[in-house]
């Protein structure tokens, strides 16, 4: 008898400590929901963001998804029992993204010549001129832009413009943020039809993955675009350091130039990290593919193995962390490098001072010849 009592006591246990699976679909799902099943998921990166999970749990994000959202992991993981975040179904990599291009339906003429208004977010249900998407038509954001600093219209970028009066020309725009509604001039109609697509960045200054103070977690199998700051951003609080991270399968092509910004990845948390890896990830189309930041007086380790960034506008790797990163198997199209990291690096990099020293071996002998042939020209 006190055998079986302590089995199931054992039993008992076992099941309290099970971990457990959440499921977010931007589509079917609903934020009142249990989130514990593709039956009954969650629709919103935010509420995924602000629920508390416990070490082992996993959520899962539906592919051939979109969320004009961030993501914000909550929770920390342990050492045994990580916190994952990943995709399910089938389809496209679940897909963040700042881009939110508005279909004509929902411009409005606002009543000055030519301009056009849209509101981008409302709390109050059934607005008609609220921008809307999903299968079911829920409303793309769920909290309000608090700026937007980008309207492409078509191909080409508008101009911001201070108010409404300030509106003269094709692609000026102007955003409200305080009613939430953009504003654009265009001299030939509906904006959606004139230029084709009008899509302002709606997740400006933000980071679309923000690890903050989280340790023991594994992300993986995101494409993440349009945005004009960070595409995934690990830092750390003065409350904790961001430690023990698997970044995986990643894309982060911004295609926003932003000055010094964006950055694919980022990585600066405060303290002496020692477990933080990037593993098959892209950074390509930002200012800086990759940067690394922060530890100071050295005793990090960083890991990044088989990545890619081209068409950066300054550099494909940053490495500021004074020899914390270990490189395998990186493509980056530009490397900017700390002095005591440059040897180690060039034979990281063994194609392009390959592809480098034949160039020069090149220029030389080409220089040589014209300079014997000038001389013999001059002996004749």
């Amino acid at each position: 008898m006190i055998k079986q009592v302590v089995l199931l006591l054992l039993l008992l246990g076992a099941r309290v400590g099970c971990a457990s699976d959440y499921y977010v679909d931007c589509n079917n799902g609903s934020n009142g929901n249990a989130g514990t099943s593709p039956q009954l998921a969650w629709r919103t990166l935010l509420k995924a963001g602000i629920s508390t999970f416990a070490p082992g749990d996993t959520i899962n994000l539906k592919r051939d998804c979109t969320w004009n959202e961030t993501l914000t992991p909550p929770s920390s993981g342990t050492s045994g029992a990580v916190i994952k975040i990943d995709s399910y179904g089938n389809g496209q990599p679940p897909h963040l993204t700042g881009y939110l291009p508005i279909s004509a339906q929902w411009w409005q003429a606002s009543g000055s010549p030519n301009v056009w208004a849209a509101t981008l977010y409302s709390d109050t249900p059934g607005l008609t001129t609220v921008v809307q998407c999903g299968t079911r038509g829920f409303y793309c954001l769920t909290q309000a832009p608090s700026q937007i600093q980008y309207v492409r219209f078509g191909t080409v970028w508008g101009v911001a413009q201070g108010n409404l009066a300030g509106l003269s020309q094709d692609r000026d725009w102007w955003y409200d943020w305080t009613n939430n509604v953009l504003y654009v001039y265009s001299t030939g109609g509906n904006p959606a039809t004139h230029y084709g697509n009008v899509a302002p960045i709606v997740l400006s200054g933000k980071s679309l993955v923000n690890i903050n103070g989280v340790s023991w977690l594994e992300i993986q199998h995101l494409q993440l675009d349009w945005f004009d700051s960070y595409g995934v951003q690990v830092q750390s609080p003065a409350q904790g350091t961001s430690d023990h991270l698997w970044l995986a399968n990643i894309v982060a092509n911004s295609e926003v130039e932003n000055g010094a910004v964006p950055l694919g990845f980022y990585v600066h948390p405060n303290g002496m990290p020692v477990d933080i890896h990037l593993y098959n990830t892209d950074a390509n189309m930002n200012y800086s593919g990759y940067r690394f930041d922060g530890c100071a007086g050295g005793g990090c380790a960083f890991e990044i193995k088989n990545c890619r960034a081209y068409g950066n506008r300054a550099y494909g790797i940053v490495d500021n962390v004074q020899g914390a990163v270990s490189y395998d198997y990186c493509q980056p199209g530009r490397m900017r490098l700390a002095e005591d990291r440059l040897t180690l690096l060039e034979h990281n990099d063994v194609r392009r001072n390959v592809y480098d020293r034949i160039m020069t071996a090149g220029i030389a002998f080409a220089v040589s010849a014209l300079i014997a042939l000038h001389d013999h020209l001059l002996r004749r």
